[in-house]
């Protein structure tokens, strides 16, 4: 009989243990996913009358900028991500490293980018105060205009603090439930 009742215990602990480690590791987790501050914006590249090429690009920011003052992010300080599309070329950081990106009071304000492509130089600027030239057919040639940037929509939502509690709260009646039926 007292076999039985040890055999029993163990059996019935080592599942509710088993669900107490999900859930610790589950809250132990929790905070590293809820201060993800990845920032990405959409940005759109208007050329000017009479210039040929506009185009579209992502900016990928580690935090998002302070809604007053200066913020300034480089290739080494908090810019993780950043390319332009314009006339089927692709720019991206991993070709200008010296990039540096400005905000002021929390709206994109600079974006100081250079790269030049392949064997025919294609070159790409984008320059102070939201301006943007890009040289083409041998650098001969030029299209210019504004560029703007808007946040863009998150495809995949971080999970809210009350959301991971109503979670780990349901794990845990779930395995008091079990236990409770086992110990019957």
């Amino acid at each position: 009989m007292r076999s039985t009742s040890i055999f029993r215990k163990t059996v019935l602990l080592n599942p509710c243990l088993g669900l107490l480690f999900a859930a610790v590791v589950l809250l132990a987790l929790a905070p590293r996913a809820l201060h993800a501050d990845t920032i990405t914006y959409d940005v759109t590249l208007t050329p000017n009358p009479g210039s040929a090429y506009g185009g579209v690009g992502v900016l990928t920011l580690d935090a998002a900028p302070s809604a007053t003052g200066l913020s300034v992010y480089t290739a080494t300080t908090g810019l993780e991500g950043l390319s332009f599309t314009i006339d089927h070329q692709t720019f991206t950081l991993a070709g200008d490293t010296s990039a540096l990106v400005e905000f002021l009071n929390g709206s994109i304000y600079d974006i100081t980018f250079a790269e030049q492509i392949g064997n025919s130089p294609y070159r790409f600027d984008l320059q102070t105060s939201g301006v943007y030239a890009f040289y083409y057919n041998n650098e001969l040639s030029e299209s210019s205009g504004t560029f703007s940037a808007s946040v863009a929509p998150n495809a995949s939502p971080v999970p809210e603090p009350s959301s991971l509690a109503l979670f780990g709260t349901g794990v845990l009646g779930v395995a008091g439930a079990a236990r409770r039926k086992f110990l019957a």
